[in-house]
């Protein structure tokens, strides 16, 4: 670590920034010393994996997944099927389990399982890092829509769309180019409502690690939550300050207007 007494970030006040507990004032300079620093910025994500994995192994049942069949029995039936799973996901979410969820609360294995995959681990530091700025939260803002979406299409290897949340109180922002693991490249969209909240949308084309679709999940670091889910190849990450159930209808609005 190379911060000392001349550093304008500590240790301490990055470990504060992992565990949510960093003063609102401190948000903005921290952000900005960790764009200029890759490599802290990669040990504050290596931390935030290490938090998660151990929150992991005590993850109460207001963390386990939906199964993902309840949200769509066959794919051209998702749209209609979503919106009910969505529904189900908010009430666990309130705590009314039955059924598959008495059968897997009590299984260790099925709350490690729970552990977000690395993609939601970038999709925080990143949210963590540029919804604070003032200036430049984006690299390429709404004005050139048209452009960024074919950039980041490219960039990705995927066709990729900027979903509209206007009528949840949300107008997209901009977006811009991250780096993943293994040099691969990542989206991240924002939007932001007429009183200041900010999401990211982060994307990730994964390719042959994608393995199967994912049950739709939720985790919380810090005063941030994120909703994510892998579809097919594809890796999303939801994340805001917002309470959960209001999460969860941000995410049904992106997830109605994914490309299939």
């Amino acid at each position: 670590m190379n911060t000392d007494a001349t550093s304008p970030v500590t240790e301490a006040e990055l470990h504060a920034w992992v565990d949510g507990q960093l003063p609102h004032d401190r948000r903005e300079a921290v952000s900005a010393w960790l764009q200029q620093h890759p490599d802290e910025a990669r040990r504050v994500q290596d931390w935030q994996a290490q938090r998660t994995a151990l929150q992991g192994l005590q993850r109460s049942v207001l963390d386990e997944p939906v199964p993902l069949a309840l949200a769509r029995a066959t794919r051209p039936a998702r749209r209609a099927v979503w919106p009910q799973a969505l529904a189900a996901s908010v009430l666990l979410a309130l705590g009314f389990a039955g059924g598959w969820w008495g059968r897997s609360a009590g299984d260790p294995a099925a709350r490690l399982a729970a552990t977000p995959p690395g993609f939601v681990q970038e999709a925080r530091v990143a949210h963590a890092v540029y919804t604070p700025e003032k200036r430049h939260p984006v690299e390429v803002g709404v004005d050139q829509q048209a452009h960024l979406i074919q950039w980041l299409s490219k960039r990705l290897g995927t066709p990729l769309t900027a979903p509209v949340l206007r009528d949840q109180g949300f107008s997209l922002i901009g977006g811009r180019l991250l780096p993943g693991r293994n040099s691969e490249a990542r989206a991240l969209f924002m939007y932001e409502s007429a009183t200041g909240e900010r999401v990211t949308l982060h994307v990730s084309a994964l390719g042959e690690q994608a393995g199967r679709d994912t049950a739709f999940q939720f985790t919380r670091t810090g005063e941030t939550e994120t909703f994510y889910w892998v579809d097919r190849t594809m890796g999303y990450a939801l994340s805001g300050q917002l309470p959960r159930e209001r999460l969860a209808v941000l995410a049904d609005a992106v997830y109605r207007q994914l490309p299939r």
